[in-house]
């Protein structure tokens, strides 16, 4: 990598001088784990983490509970793959197959020397006999076909079975903590590697009180004590749960008593603190009565620095205020806000499926001007939530949303320039039908805003420039998705590449990421703001994965990216260069390509002289800090340049007590010639002698791509040690990453080829192992979108495959979900009754009467999954007088199922009733409900 080569010059350590430790006061950790949260554009929300292949989350964690064991994220709660994390900790996972020494009754130290060398002879000579059996007697039909394979350290080389169940995790038992770690993002773009410090802030215990503190990855001495994590007001005290710090290390933002309202977004109050003065005030709405009336206290949805510190801005009631930094006073920017029209903040439907952030407002980098979304929510159709749990309140409380569903009012939306420089606050005509969708938005320059919106159905994409200097604006770009067969997906951000004189660049261009001639996503770089056609940077049958573009290295105009180009499974960290982007060698892979498996993860620091990697699969997780050329390959770091950020000693320690499942990752060719990839975890110690039953995992929804190589010690690793099983995770056609002729197949279809897939790669693997599996004790199950999947397949199943299944939050129905993401596959109903009706709806029902037993799971507050498709499914099954399943319904749970206490006992139950199911306890398939 060019960056290698770089001399790197001192970092400019004098722009941040020492300061005294402020007069605040603060105690006790900041989170259990001693992360912090921060959900701002210079920092990273850690409040949870997602594995298993999902996306970033943005959930909430309770910083109040001492222990949180088990932490699910919201943020992937679609009708789709449920995704959770246990004791607050990222990448809970191991791959590793260790063998295990059962204990002697009779103390080692009792035995003579005679005695020790004969059993020691005799054993060894047991163990081999054992070993030597064990490999001729196992039927090699048996083995994975694509296997990753099992590293065992003959050090820790055991003998023995030794299982673990869902309380394992539950209970933490495989949790790695992490060293909090933010990089603080300067206000403006790093051109140099000599001016970029790695400045960033961590936590650090001090006389047994949290701090917060300001460290550097180039001079390891620097470090600022920013002050405690608890403050008092008014003789109050509260706990911060997320916090902003500026680059010059003069101020702070906390967020305090944050309560999550859906997805991305929650409400709580926000303060400014000084750090000279270690002065601390709350962020305010100008003339309002306070809601909390006693200490003058307001519950605003977000308040953040503008990219250059210049500037507070936060939402309160739906309106948009700004606040100079320094100044005590906020200006109000809109008026209008109310239940049905949000300024600067998306409703539910927006927050959701387009803009997955609580903000829709985008600055200028130098932050002379912004631009706001206006939603309009009047036309809307309304749910209604209700509250059953509140002691305190006789009657049924009920929150009302509002949530278009297909064929329904969508919401409006509106552009907004507030220029700071004269003052002034314009209309931009967007150019779009009243049905269109908003769809990204991105500063290319100071003075241009290009911004992307598309029809209803989310097929014709059209990207459009205003320019401020001319008040135009331009389509620059329309893509048609009917040309490849597929939709308009969530778009990733686009990066703006500054002028470059010395190279003869002159002008602002952008890099984005899109569909190329061959059906795959890849990066196009586009020279100027207002060029139709980009320069396909990357290309190949493979495709940029991850968050997309994670960095520009302004130097060597070098941009960093992740993608699947050695495996579909797996994920690493590329470059190509804008120099020469057609020469064969633009295009490199920084890490090892031999270690094909491998799943990496990096966020970049501005100028990508240093890193954040993360190693998540297929072995124990890791994460480290340090310039990136060092931590290209984390098993390979061996310097003190390197912060360490995992602290995974006890969890190393305690797999040594425990047999870890084999994880192998897999391909299947079907009739039709479609490959499908999927993922076996089996029992550390096969017995030939035994049948084993299978559970199958599903998630499936369409461009998702749920089972990477990952590590995971979670629900199904507990599965297949406690209940001696095996699992399958199986990716049917219609999910991402191999391209839009694997992705189209979900294309106006929704459930039509998953389970067709499904139940083919079930048959045959049942039908290639068939000595060793118990065909009477098949499962399978999914959450939302998986829950949909899983009974799509009973339904087509009848009965053939599957004895049992469970499904949690699932669709039965697609026109009772949200508009923009069913419709975005679909069309809407009135264009595709057949794929609505005929198609994507459960509707033979007495199809599940050849289940010997079904389970259903459902929260009563679910915003997302409404509960009603539930209700529905289960009025079906009671009306033809069925009585194989049984129901448990979580009072007040959102789609995440944890209210209450819930999110511990929703897998306690999943794994218990499935361990009934394996017993033979539900084979009476007329067994009443217990």
């Amino acid at each position: 990598m060019s960056s290698s080569t770089h001399s790197h010059k001192r970092k400019n350590s004098h722009l941040f001088p020492h300061r005294k430790s402020s007069n605040s006061s603060m105690d006790r950790p900041f989170f259990p784990d001693g992360n912090i949260s921060s959900n701002t554009d210079s920092q990273v929300d850690e409040s949870t983490n997602t594995f298993d292949g999902n996306r970033a989350t943005d959930a909430t964690i309770d910083v109040t509970d001492g222990q949180t064991p088990f932490i699910q994220d919201r943020s992937s709660m679609h009708p789709r793959r449920e995704s959770f994390e246990f004791n607050d900790i990222e990448n809970q996972r191991s791959v590793h197959s260790f063998f295990s020494v059962n204990t002697f009754n009779r103390r080692w130290g009792e035995w003579s020397l005679l005695e020790k060398r004969s059993f020691t002879l005799v054993f060894t000579l047991i163990a081999l006999l054992v070993l030597f059996l064990i490999v001729i007697l196992i039927p090699t039909k048996f083995l994975p076909t694509k296997t990753t394979p099992t590293k065992i350290s003959p050090a820790d080389s055991r003998i023995g079975k030794r299982t673990f169940s869902i309380e394992n995790v539950l209970n933490g038992d495989f949790a790695i903590p992490e060293d909090t770690f933010h990089f603080i993002d300067p206000p403006h773009r790093l051109l140099s590697h000599d001016l970029d410090p790695g400045l960033f802030f961590t936590t650090k215990e001090i006389d047994g009180q949290t701090h917060f503190v300001a460290k550097q990855l180039f001079d390891k001495s620097f470090e600022i004590n920013l002050g405690r994590n608890r403050f008092e007001f008014e003789g109050v005290e509260y706990t911060v749960s997320s916090v902003q710090i500026s680059y010059s290390l003069d101020k702070i933002i906390f967020g305090t008593d944050l309560e999550p309202d859906f997805r991305h977004s929650s409400k709580g109050y926000y303060w400014i603190k000084d750090l000279n003065s270690g002065f601390i005030q709350p962020i305010s709405p100008p003339e309002r009565s306070a809601d909390n009336h006693e200490l003058g206290l307001w519950k605003l949805s977000y308040a953040h620095f503008s990219p250059a510190y210049n500037y507070i801005y936060f939402v309160y009631e739906n309106n948009l205020y700004l606040q100079q930094v320094g100044a005590t006073v906020a200006r109000q920017i809109t008026e209008d806000g109310s239940k049905d029209i949000l300024n600067a903040k998306p409703d539910w439907i927006y927050e959701e499926e387009v803009l997955s952030s609580d903000q829709a407002i985008w600055w200028a980098p130098d932050d002379s001007k912004a631009v706001f979304a206006r939603f309009n929510d009047t036309n809307v159709d309304e749910i209604q939530l209700d509250s059953y749990t509140d002691m305190r309140n006789p009657y049924v409380s009920k929150t009302i949303i509002k949530y278009p569903k297909p064929g329904f009012k969508n919401p409006k939306f509106d552009l907004f320039l507030v220029d700071l420089q004269n003052g002034v606050i314009s209309s931009i005509n967007t150019g779009g039908q009243e049905d269109s969708i908003l769809y990204n938005g991105k500063w290319i320059s100071p003075d241009a805003f290009r911004f992307e919106i598309t029809d209803r159905n989310s097929k014709i994409l059209n990207v459009k420039v205003y320019d401020v200097q001319s008040y135009q604006l331009l389509t620059v770009r329309t893509t048609d998705s009917n040309l490849f067969n597929g939709w308009i997906e969530k778009t990733k951000d686009v990066v703006s590449i500054p002028p470059k004189p010395e190279s003869k660049r002159m002008d602002y261009g952008y890099i984005d990421i899109h569909t190329d001639n061959k059906g795959f996503n890849h990066l196009f770089y586009y020279p100027t703001i207002f060029t139709k056609d980009g320069i396909q940077l990357t290309k190949g049958n493979w495709e940029i994965t991850g968050n997309g573009v994670l960095g520009y290295e302004y130097e060597t105009d070098t941009v960093f990216f992740t993608a699947n180009e050695i495996g579909v499974m797996s994920q690493h960290l590329y470059s190509t260069s804008l120099a020469d982007p057609t020469t064969s060698s633009a295009l490199q892979v920084l890490q090892k390509p031999s270690e094909k498996n491998d799943f990496y993860e990096f966020e970049l620091s501005s100028s990508a002289r240093y890193a954040v990697s993360k190693k998540l699969g297929p072995d124990t997780p890791k994460k480290v800090a340090g310039p990136l050329t060092e931590v290209l390959n984390i098993a390979e770091i061996d310097n003190d340049s390197v912060l360490q950020l995992t602290r995974d000693e006890k969890f190393k320690e305690k797999l040594k007590n425990y047999d870890i499942p084999t994880t192998s990752y897999q391909s299947m060719v079907l009739n039709d010639g479609i490959e499908i990839n999927y993922i076996e975890i089996k029992p550390a110690n096969i017995n030939p002698k035994k049948k084993y039953p299978i559970l199958v995992n599903v998630y499936g929804g369409p461009g998702s791509q749920t089972f990477t190589t990952k590590s995971s010690l979670a629900f199904e690793q507990a599965v297949v040690s406690g209940l001696d099983a095996i699992v399958l995770q199986i990716e049917p056609r219609g999910t991402g990453g191999k391209g839009w002729s694997f992705r189209s197949w979900a294309r106006k279809r929704l459930g039509y080829w998953e389970p067709r897939d499904i139940i083919e790669v079930t048959k045959k693997f049942i039908q290639r192992n068939n000595p060793h599996i118990d065909e009477s004790k098949v499962a399978i199950w999914g959450w939302s979108y998986g829950g949909f999947t899983s009974l799509k397949t009973v339904e087509l199943d009848n009965g053939e495959t599957f004895e049992y299944a469970m499904a949690v939050a699932p669709v039965i129905n697609w026109t009772l979900y949200d508009s923009i993401y069913t419709e975005r596959y679909m069309n809407q109903p009135s264009e595709n009754q057949e794929g609505y009706f005929d198609v994507s709806t459960i509707k033979n029902f007495k199809s599940f009467e050849s289940l010997k037993r079904l389970f259903i799971i459902h929260g009563t507050s679910d915003d997302n999954v409404h509960v009603q498709n539930t209700f529905r499914l289960v009025d079906q099954l009671n009306l033809l007088g069925l009585t194989n399943y049984d129901m448990h319904i979580f009072p007040d749970s959102d789609h995440s199922i944890r209210y209450h206490n819930a999110q511990r006992i929703v897998f306690q139950k999943l794994y218990y009733w499935l361990k009934d199911a394996f017993d033979g306890r539900f084979d009476n398939k007329k067994l009443l409900s217990l």
